[in-house]
């Protein structure tokens, strides 16, 4: 499976948002960006193909909660396709559970798919 490539404003976005990276020498291979939302969860997660199954998603997810804790919110969330079964599997295994469907596809660019939105209690 081929994800369009993402251009983040990270300028923008740092007015609302957390960046937690994760780092193998001075090469980013996972990012976790938490955005400050008006319900009480945030998050979204991506590792570089090559590292995952490493634990480096797990590190990411644990660092998060601690924010979200700090931040005074109740969870994490994050969405995963329709079609990323390792996602929506990893999720799932990571004590995320499936809070919506969204198959109006306005949160990804893969036309066609539908997101899978989980939430995980802190």
């Amino acid at each position: 499976m081929c994800f369009p490539e993402e251009s983040y404003d990270y300028d923008a976005m740092c007015k609302n948002s957390i960046f937690i990276g994760a780092y193998d020498g001075d090469i980013c291979i996972g990012l976790a960006i938490m955005q400050h939302a008006f319900f009480e969860y945030m998050y979204d997660l991506k590792v570089n193909e090559e590292y995952r199954r490493r634990g480096i998603a797990k590190r990411l997810l644990d660092k998060a909660e601690e924010i979200a804790l700090a931040e005074k919110y109740i969870g994490i969330y994050t969405q995963g396709q329709d079609n990323n079964l390792g996602a929506c599997l990893f999720y799932i295994q990571s004590g995320f559970c499936i809070g919506g469907f969204d198959s109006n596809n306005q949160g990804t660019k893969q036309e066609g798919k539908a997101d899978i939105i989980f939430y995980r209690d802190c």
